[in-house]
């Protein structure tokens, strides 16, 4: 299970990771749309999590939305990029 406190602190890292990165080249360009797409699926799964300190969501339920929707974003950001 994946706690709010948990998903708020994955989605500070990213952030922060966004926040330090040069773009210079195709991969990284391909790690900011990957950093991207898993904020927007953090920021989805912790609507799903209720308030509270012992409220989570189901580690693999996560995962499985998670890569799913990275391997979306990839396929799509690598065709843009040819």
């Amino acid at each position: 299970m994946l706690s709010r406190r948990s998903i708020d602190m994955m989605l500070d890292l990213i952030e922060n990771r966004v926040a330090c990165m040069q773009v210079v080249d195709r991969e990284d360009h391909r790690q900011l749309a990957i950093l991207t797409q898993a904020r927007r699926e953090l920021l989805a799964i912790r609507t799903q999590a209720p308030r509270g300190s012992g409220a989570s969501v189901p580690a693999a339920a996560a995962v499985a939305a998670a890569a799913a929707a990275t391997a979306g974003a990839i396929a799509a950001h690598s065709a843009a990029l040819s």
